[in-house]
């Protein structure tokens, strides 16, 4: 059989997971962040800047895919992608709220944040930004904590793992079709993409086994991935 080069590119990074190789996996499916970064759009955000998250998004599924769980890399990597840019336009959104500086300090973290992402394949430390961003470990600090003081209200707000209903004007969820999904399914998806849990982890917190979240799991993202295509 005659793989294609996305499927090359796949294979080759799995195994042997290189800087090198992961480069290549990304820049073969570059396409899905020029999809995302249409998607999410707004005149108030630069589409470079959703392209940079965009491709965080990219990087981080390339190094958390497992081709034993079942799911196609594409719909993994779109997935990823997607959660990504909306935490990012939901930051964004909030951000017009809060003081200047912060605003200000938003686009010099996110510039750092992606370019350390590149370098490094993972979430970059507060030294390490603090160091790319000619700025203080404390400043960095502070406005991370920001951030995640900003993420838990919305968290509260819309009760996601709680089994409560996604507000229905809250039209980043819909663009993404959770309200599609099974409570149980957007439980998982939700502990999966927003809060970083394992399958394991979900399993023990749900009293299930890890086969069943995997099941749970390729179900709900069968059906977001066509919905949001």
């Amino acid at each position: 059989m005659i793989l294609s080069d996305q499927a090359l590119a796949l294979e080759r990074y799995l195994a042997e997971p290189t800087i090198e190789h992961r480069n290549e996996l990304v820049g073969s499916y570059h396409y899905l962040c020029l999809r995302g970064a249409r998607k999410f759009f707004r005149d108030t955000v630069e589409r470079s800047d959703l392209m940079q998250v965009a491709v965080i998004g990219l990087i981080k599924a390339a190094e958390r895919y497992r081709p034993d769980v079942g799911t196609p890399f594409e719909a993994y990597a779109w997935l990823m992608v997607v959660g990504e840019l909306m935490h990012y336009v939901r930051d964004y959104e909030m951000l017009v709220r809060i003081p200047r500086w912060m605003r200000s300090f938003d686009r010099s973290y996110r510039e750092a944040r992606a370019a350390l992402w590149q370098r490094f394949a993972r979430e970059p430390s507060a030294r390490e930004l603090a160091d790319e961003m000619g700025s203080s470990v404390e400043t960095v600090d502070e406005f991370r904590q920001m951030r995640n003081g900003m993420h838990q209200t919305l968290e509260d707000v819309r009760g996601i793992g709680k089994g409560e209903t996604v507000s229905v004007d809250d039209r980043l969820a819909l663009e993404i079709a959770i309200m599609e999904l099974r409570d149980r399914e957007r439980v998982v998806v939700a502990a999966v993409f927003m809060h970083g849990l394992t399958q394991r982890e979900i399993g023990e917190r749900l009293g299930v086994s890890q086969r069943h979240v995997s099941r749970i799991l390729n179900s709900a993202m069968k059906k977001m991935a066509v919905a949001l295509r």
